[in-house]
């Protein structure tokens, strides 16, 4: 992927990471899921979706199995979760099997990204880090819609990353030992 294709996914996800803290502080303090905040989810989803490709594009032949693998299935449960929101609003039904089988698989996905970007140090740990908490808390949504909150976050740190930053220190380079972040001593 190229460095300008990589910024534009990262600007989206990271948009994405907004917008998924908007409709989930929207629904904190309203309390009803009302079609404009379930449009912002289909959004925010969206740009999450487009931030799972950026990561497999980006960083796939460096994260392998799990990463890999993890963030094709967020791609496909992000879609099928925003497929599912776009049925509430379109019909006005509540199709739970469709945004039960999303959330499963974004959820397995987001984790599995997280457990590669630390595994592979590509990224700062933090990130990935921050990326498995927000998901685990986002399993909490039904209990409170702030629990969505920290995935979104992460969601806009990863997103950030991903734009911000600037070849040539690795990350375009070696795939088996130069990480770009990571400083090294002279070999």
């Amino acid at each position: 992927m190229s460095k300008l294709r990589c910024q534009r996914a990262g600007a989206v996800a990271a948009v994405g990471g907004v917008v998924w803290v908007g409709w989930a502080v929207a629904l904190g303090l309203t309390g009803s899921e009302s079609d404009p905040i379930l449009l912002a989810v289909v959004c925010s989803t969206l740009g999450v979706v487009a931030g799972h490709y950026a990561v497999e594009s980006f960083y796939g032949e460096r994260m392998k199995r799990p990463g890999t693998g993890g963030a094709w299935l967020g791609v496909l449960g992000g879609a099928v979760f925003a497929v599912g929101q776009s049925l509430r609003i379109f019909t006005g039904g509540d199709p739970q099997w469709v945004v039960g089988l999303g959330v499963l698989a974004l959820v397995s996905g987001s984790i599995l990204v997280s457990v590669g970007l630390v595994r592979t140090r590509i990224q700062p740990p933090w990130i990935g880090v921050l990326l498995a908490a927000g998901t685990v808390a986002f399993l909490g949504f039904d209990l409170s819609p702030w629990a969505a909150l920290p995935y979104g976050l992460a969601w806009l740190a990863l997103g950030w990353d991903l734009y911000r930053y600037d070849p040539p220190d690795g990350r375009f380079g070696d795939l088996e030992a130069d990480y770009g972040w990571i400083q090294r001593g002279s070999e």
